[in-house]
């Protein structure tokens, strides 16, 4: 009995290693292509042009005894494996393999360049639409929903933008007050020396001590505060209006008894002013200075 099952073991060992043999003949490996190959020799090898020149090597010799699974797989696989190594020539190699293998395939040759080809070049400005605006997850006018807080229940303001008050509209006009700079301040006490007239001091101002002062002790106007509807304003000369150049915007210049003033529009604000015409020094009068070398 054990005599006759040795021999049937080996008839059934037999049977299925057949089909498998047949089998292994029919693969690609066989042929001496082995994707394990070129990728061990891809990683393994740490040099660029070493590595470059071996896989070259190596597709040379073996890559038309690939299938078209396998150099899919090399191809796929490339910018992994080769690194720095995968160069513009490679990829063509590879590519050169894979058509060769796909040449009487009109479609599959039209799928490769296709996906691979130039693609139009995309514009530099985009035009885009603004897309529109999300419905609100809560409605104006829907109550939020309500909240116990300690025992007690309180219900939810409506979620809608607060309404403008009556003052934003003048806040959103309202413009910052300017000031005179150091070169306009120069510019009007230059002037008012260059046309002061014939007397110890201009016009409007008087003599005390060295210095030209106003007339008037006490202004009306103070500095932030509108002017009072009596004051009597004046323009300035054109030939200083234009050393000082345009007025900011939302100001204007103007001159009041012996003080240049910076008003802010429409109320007439005194933002800055320049004092007793810039603050001349008094003189010896000219007309008496005459009068006095004629009595010698």
């Amino acid at each position: 009995m054990k005599k006759l099952q040795l021999p049937l073991l080996i008839a059934l060992a037999a049977m299925q290693w057949l089909p498998w043999a047949a089998h292994s003949q029919t693969k690609p490996n066989s042929s001496g292509c082995l994707v394990a190959d070129f990728r061990t020799m891809a990683l393994l090898t740490h040099d660029v042009t070493e590595r470059l020149a071996k896989l070259k090597q190596w597709l040379e010799a073996h890559g038309s005894k690939c299938t078209n699974t396998q150099l899919a797989i090399i191809a796929s696989n490339r910018p992994n494996w080769l690194g720095t190594a995968d160069t513009i020539q490679m990829a063509g190699q590879i590519d050169g393999l894979i058509e060769a293998k796909i040449a009487d395939d009109p479609e599959m040759m039209a799928k490769m360049y296709t996906s691979k080809g130039v693609k139009p070049p995309a514009p530099s400005v985009e035009v885009t639409t603004t897309p529109p605006a999300p419905e609100p997850v809560v409605q104006p006018g829907a109550q939020m929903p309500g909240m116990a807080i300690g025992g007690s229940f309180m219900q939810g303001s409506p979620l809608q933008p607060p309404l403008p008050g009556p003052n934003d509209a003048a806040k959103q006009r309202e413009v910052p007050d300017a000031f005179f700079g150091r070169r306009q301040k120069v510019e009007v006490g230059e002037y008012f020396e260059e046309n002061r007239g014939n007397g110890e001091c201009p016009d409007g101002l008087v003599k005390q001590v060295d210095k030209c002062v106003s007339r008037i002790k006490e202004r009306d106007w103070k500095l932030r505060q509108p002017l009072p509807p009596s004051a009597r304003l004046e323009d300035l000369p054109l030939d200083l209006l234009v050393k000082l150049g345009p007025a900011p915007v939302g100001h204007q210049y103007k001159k009041l008894e012996a003080d240049i003033l910076l008003l802010k529009l429409p109320q007439n604000i005194v933002t800055d002013a320049v004092l007793d015409l810039g603050g001349l020094k008094a003189v010896e009068a000219k007309n008496g200075s005459a009068q006095k070398r004629a009595g010698k």
